[in-house]
């Protein structure tokens, strides 16, 4: 490759990936004995979509962990993975296909084997997709090895997992309240529960049911109306004083908490409290339902003697609503706990598309949500109503549709987590996850241990591998094709059938219990999480299986933490029935937001497109912008302004430091005999080059340590740091004008200079190559004689010879100097370029002799003719201003009234007394606190005295200087200058912008040119500039410098208002 003389980001790419093309890069990093080999297990993206802004940024940061090993010297199995099955794609394609009715629909309208086959269309549709995204992105994936969670050998070692859980007495069938999507028409975990809550309204009923041998009347209260067709009991807290209220011509009873809120809230001012009662001494109490005629099979099963009944329960809360809660086994968790304990029979007239069937009465065929209207009129109806309102409270939705949950009483398969013990608690306890935060998340959740509900009733996914006896009742279950084969009674589709449905439905077996061939599997399939979670087993070998896992690192978004970081550990524990992780550490990602700080969405129009994002702007620019711009765990606001700002100046300094590198170093002949080592030796290295070379080892540790506990922000800020503020805008103005110097006796110090920047900028190339994959490789093919590709080179190591402690401190004083000096320029109104006769410099003990030994670079930076440095031990108030002055520095004292003190002095005089201070001269204050420890204010013959505390003291500079303090720094200039002095400024000025004009025009530094020609100066510049005509020619290369029209190209350009023209040739 050829360094370009211009930056052009996209063509670099392009050529790049070309280059990479023609070598195998991952044959020769695994030729190596020498390196060791680790696998990475790609957490897969699911294909129901294309990749979007939040999608790269992930897959930064692995493409960054892939790359930094590999330079330490790994080799890393780094093959890419699809999430392929599930309830997103199976969505997707309800989409595709125009189904709105949701599944049920779907399988009228298409059947399963068409839906199925559309999955894999969608499948293979978004892939494409993927893969073009990923090549654009410079990811390292091995995509033609990449697994696959649809195919029928995953899903083979997928079922070892289920093989374990039912050998170890994990999984089992239950029948219980699940979380259950009415949209998407499947049972949800309660991990998946957890992923998304919103601010909902629902309804907040009060209703009142009478007790059978008492007249009075329960007050209860629900937020879901629809739940009273499957009620079955009343709670109350047994440790509550429930009162009995008369209300009119009616007793009510009401927790005695809740009773004043209650009763403002039902706007009843008139009641009266006859006595209270515990909770617990409602205990077996019937009641009757108010709406038994309109549900018969509900008031058939009322006759029960524990049906209807009042229960005294501790976890009723009494602080909520009336106190009492109605309690409906077949929508509520804890309530179906209750009743299977108190052996109530569970009422659920619900079908799969959540509508109440005909067991339901008035309400059959309606979805549950839209009888709650219908309910609280028919409790009006009859007189049951107390009061209707809205309720405003957190409520979970899908974490696909987005649609409300509703809690059913269903029948499923559970991992029962409970039964694992500390296993999975200590396993997770054993993993590196770098910060606190999502670590103390991640633990909380594995300690929940709550049942994970691993069935769907579903139709893409992985089926669970069940067949029930329809004689005998047995569950026969089946680990591999191979013993579903030998106990087959028919195969309608041959030993090779394909382990999805319909197909693996039509197959039945011989029940193991009692031979019968009346059998049908379930028609479940595995959790997509489930899937996605076995992926550590299931997309390797046995062999590789033991000898690779637990892997050395994961990482995937926050979400994750109940996702697929969940599920990975979790299955990994149960399979090996053992505290083991399938993972040693998990990086957590934050989500990628909009340039506002909003959330990203489709329906707002902000998400930013994956594909069309690296197509329009630099990739290596995108890639650097995510690990510079936040820490990897926070969110990030992603700006396509701020991306094309500084992390642009540093990739675009970067490209030019390089090419002013191979210009200058070609023109003296340099090779790379001329090393570091080299000029060390011969003794010409001087204090930049020892500073830059001490600054890299540092940059070098921080780099190493920032990769590896994955403060990537940290390392891109450093890198940033050092390139922009350390090598451009120092190193390289402190030693260009020795490049230009061409005596050929200072060649060898030359040829120093190229040594240092030849080390630095491979150093350089290497260290941001996980960041930046296509520049950094770019630039060391077309800059350095190196390997043949930048990644099969060697991760730089910290070298100490090359650390000068001393150096370093004193150009880090010398730069904050700088900086403070450029502040007092500011104040003066002097530009950087203007040459001052002075600077004095106030420094603290320690320091002067470190500052000195750069005497004469710190002359040069601060751009002045002479340099005073000064020790100091006074930082503020009174005493640094006394010290100032003994020290006969050009300053003028300061003073302000601390008015919070002087107030109870002053009193009413406060106003004479500031009137008499803005008079007074500030010296004169001073002076007098030095001397007396005081001073007086004469107030129309009352004296007030303030001592040094009620004075704000500081400083500023005298007549024809400026001054700027800054920490421990005080930078004091000269602000007067003479003609020699401006003309040298006006030297430096239009010598730059010459300087500029030859790099416009396509000259190289080492070029010697014709002519420099400079028109419309003014008199007195023209004059100056003619005196220092040689000065000019010198600095920008050129044999003569004339001031006539005699050039045939100008470009206008302006000082200081001056409109003048310049040209080169």
């Amino acid at each position: 490759m050829e360094l370009s003389t211009k930056f052009d980001a996209k063509a670099i790419e392009s050529q790049v990936r070309e280059y990479i093309k023609t070598i195998d890069l991952e044959k020769q990093i695994f030729a190596s004995d020498e390196r060791e080999k680790i696998r990475f297990i790609e957490g897969p993206p699911t294909m129901n979509g294309i990749p979007h802004a939040g999608h790269l940024r992930g897959r930064v940061i692995k493409d960054l962990w892939y790359r930094f090993n590999t330079l330490q010297g790994k080799k890393i199995i780094f093959n890419g993975g699809w999430d392929t099955q599930g309830l997103p794609v199976e969505l997707q394609v309800e989409k595709e296909l125009g189904v709105t009715g949701g599944k049920s629909v779907a399988i009228r309208e298409f059947g399963i084997e068409r839906i199925v086959s559309e999955c894999k269309k969608v499948v293979g549709k978004f892939n494409k997709t993927w893969v073009e995204v990923d090549g654009m992105l410079g990811m390292s994936f091995n995509h033609e090895k990449a697994y696959w969670t649809f195919r029928d050998e995953f899903i083979e070692r997928e079922w070892q997992v289920l093989k374990k859980a039912y050998e170890n007495n994990i999984l089992e069938e239950d029948f219980t309240v699940i979380a259950y999507c009415p949209s998407c028409q499947t049972s949800l975990s309660h991990a998946e529960v957890n992923q998304g809550y919103e601010e909902v309204k629902d309804p907040s009923l009060y209703y009142k049911v009478k007790l059978v041998n008492e007249d009075v009347f329960l007050i209860v209260w629900t937020t879901m109306p629809f739940t009273l067709v499957t009620d079955a009991m009343v709670g109350l807290q047994p440790k509550e004083d429930y009162a009995y209220v008369k209300v009119e011509n009616e007793t009510w009873i009401i927790g005695k908490t809740r009773l004043e809120e209650f009763m403002a809230d039902v706007k009843i001012e008139k009641y009266e409290i006859e006595k209270t009662v515990k909770g617990s001494e409602f205990e077996g109490k019937k009641y009757i339902h108010p709406l038994l005629d309109l549900i018969p099979e509900l008031k058939e099963i009322s006759k029960l003697d524990n049906y209807h009944v009042a229960v005294s329960e501790t976890f009723v809360d009494a602080s909520t609503g009336s106190g009492l809660v109605h309690l409906s086994p077949a929508n509520g968790e804890e309530d179906i706990k209750i009743a299977n304990r108190r052996k109530v029979k569970i009422f659920s007239p619900i079908d799969d598309e959540v509508k109440f069937t005909e067991k339901a009465g008035k309400y059959q065929g309606m979805f549950v949500r839209d009888a709650d209207r219908p309910i609280v009129e028919d409790l009006k109806e009859c007189n049951a109503l107390v009061k209707i309102g809205k309720i405003k409270h957190k409520y979970p939705l899908c974490w696909r549709s987005h649609h409300p949950i509703v809690w059913l009483a269903r029948r499923g398969w559970f991992y029962k987590l409970d039964r694992l013990e500390n296993k999975a608690i200590d396993a997770a306890e054993s993993v590196e996850y770098f910060f606190e935060q999502p670590k103390n998340r991640f633990l909380g959740i594995i300690k929940e241990r709550h049942p994970w509900c691993i069935s769907r009733e579903r139709i893409w996914g992985c089926p669970l591998p069940v067949w029930n006896c329809e004689d005998c009742g047995e569950k026969n279950w089946f680990f591999t094709r191979k013993d579903i084969i030998n106990s087959a009674d028919k195969l309608p589709d041959g030993p090779n059938f394909e382990l999805h449905r319909p197909w693996i439905d039509k197959i039945t077996i011989k029940c193991k219990k009692c031979n019968s061939v009346n059998t049908k599997r379930e028609e479940y399939v595995l959790d997509t999480w489930h899937n996605s979670g076995s992926a550590p087993y299931s997309s390797l070998t046995d062999e590789e299986y033991t000898n690779e896992i637990p892997a050395p690192f994961f990482t995937e978004g926050i979400d994750q933490t109940r996702g697929w970081a969940y599920t990975l550990l979790i299955e990994n524990v149960i399979l090996n029935n053992t505290a083991t992780p399938p993972y040693k550490a998990f990086l957590f990602q934050g989500h990628v937001l909009d340039d506002k700080g909003g959330k990203m969405s489709k329906s707002k129009g902000n998400v930013l497109d994956g594909a069309e994002l690296l197509q329009k702007y630099p990739v290596d620019l995108i890639r650097f912008y995510f690990m510079w711009k936040a820490s990897p765990i926070e969110p990030l606001s992603f700006s396509t302004d701020e991306l094309m700002s500084r992390p642009y100046q540093v990739i675009n300094t970067l490209f030019n430091l390089h090419l002013y590198f191979q210009q200058n170093s070609k023109y003296d002949n340099f090779d790379q005999t001329n090393t570091v080592e080299w000029a060390k030796q011969n003794d010409l290295l001087t204090p930049p080059d020892i500073w830059l070379l001490s600054k890299l080892q540092k940059l070098i540790q921080i780099l190493t340590e920032k990769n590896e506990s994955c403060k990537f922000h940290e390392g891109a800020k450093a890198i940033d740091e050092f390139i922009i503020n350390n090598l451009s805008q120092i190193y390289i103005p402190i030693t260009r004008g020795e490049l230009w110097d061409e005596d050929e006796e200072k060649k060898n110090r030359r040829l120093s200079i190229y040594a240092v920047l030849s080390k630095v900028l491979k150093t350089l190339d290497i260290l941001i190559h996980p960041l930046c994959p296509f520049t950094s490789e770019y630039l060391y093919q077309s800059t350095f004689n190196g390997k043949q590709s930048i990644l099969l080179d060697k991760w730089p190591t910290y070298q100490e010879d090359l650390v000068n402690e001393e150096i370093e401190e004193s150009f880090d004083i010398m730069k904050d100097v700088v900086s403070v000096s450029s502040a007092a320029r500011m104040k003066g109104k002097l530009k950087r370029r203007w040459p001052l006769n002075e600077a004095q410099i106030c420094v603290k003990k320690g320091q002067k002799n470190k500052l000195e030994s750069l005497s004469e670079l710190l002359q040069s930076q601060l751009n002045v003719e002479k340099v005073a440095i000064i020790e100091t031990e006074k930082e503020s108030g009174l005493e640094q201003i006394l010290e100032l002055k003994q020290l006969g520095l050009p300053v003028k004292g300061i003073a302000e009234l601390e008015r919070k003190r002087i107030g109870p002095k002053a009193k009413q005089l406060m106003g004479k007394l500031v009137s008499t201070f803005n008079e007074t001269n500030p010296d004169e204050i001073i002076s007098s606190l030095q001397k007396e420890g005081k001073y007086d204010f004469n107030l129309d013959g009352e004296i007030i005295s303030l001592d040094s505390e009620d004075f704000i003291i500081d400083f500023d500079a005298s007549e024809n200087f400026a001054v700027a303090k800054r920490d421990n720094y005080t930078v004091i200039i000269s602000t007067s200058r003479n003609k020699e002095m401006m003309a040298k400024g006006l030297v430096k000025d239009i010598a730059r912008r010459l300087q500029t004009l030859r790099k416009e025009r396509g000259y190289t530094p080492t070029d010697v040119l014709d002519v420099a020609s400079i028109l419309e100066l003014d008199e007195e510049s023209l004059e100056m500039m003619k005196e220092k005509s040689d000065e000019i020619a010198f600095l920008v290369r050129v044999k003569q410098v004339n001031f006539t029209e005699s050039c045939k190209e100008y470009k206008e350009d302006d000082i200081d208002g001056q409109k003048i023209r310049i040209s080169v040739e």
